[in-house]
């Protein structure tokens, strides 16, 4: 009888290491975990109607208007390294315009490598430069932000 148990537990151990190694294996969120997808948004606020936004923003000089989930978010910028969207909030602070910066992650790679390389031009970009490399970026069709 004790045998028995024992065969059956051992068993038992056997078939579900095998099949956690198969899910495992074919698991598609692996890349994700291991990609380096964080973004982050200097963000001036947030609106329940794009009229709102609009009326608010009328002080900035640049920035996006972007509608996620019925809402209306202005970014003053992008990037994918916090310390340039530190050195982006620190401009816009100096000119009395306060802001957070709010973290995503994305999967899209294209819009990545995109922004990584104007993080390039950012992170040796002079104050007034940000201004016109955050221009471009927003200007860029090409991202999807």
């Amino acid at each position: 009888m004790k045998k028995n148990v024992i065969i059956v537990i051992c068993l038992g151990i056997v078939i579900g290491y095998l099949f956690g190694g198969i899910i495992f294996n074919n698991y598609e969120g692996k890349e994700y975990i291991e990609s380096d997808g964080n973004i982050y948004y200097v963000q001036y606020g947030v609106y329940t109607s794009e009229e709102g936004a609009k009326n608010n923003a009328t002080k900035l000089d640049n920035y996006k208007i972007v509608e996620l989930d019925d809402k209306y978010y202005i970014y003053l910028g992008v990037t994918t390294n916090y310390d340039v969207a530190l050195k982006i909030q620190e401009y816009y602070k100096e000119k009395d315009i306060y802001s957070y910066i709010r973290s995503d992650y994305v999967t899209n790679s294209k819009t990545l490598d995109l922004l990584k390389e104007f993080d390039n031009k950012l992170e040796s970009a002079s104050k007034e430069e940000i201004k016109e490399v955050m221009k471009e970026i927003f200007e860029n069709n090409e991202l999807n932000i």
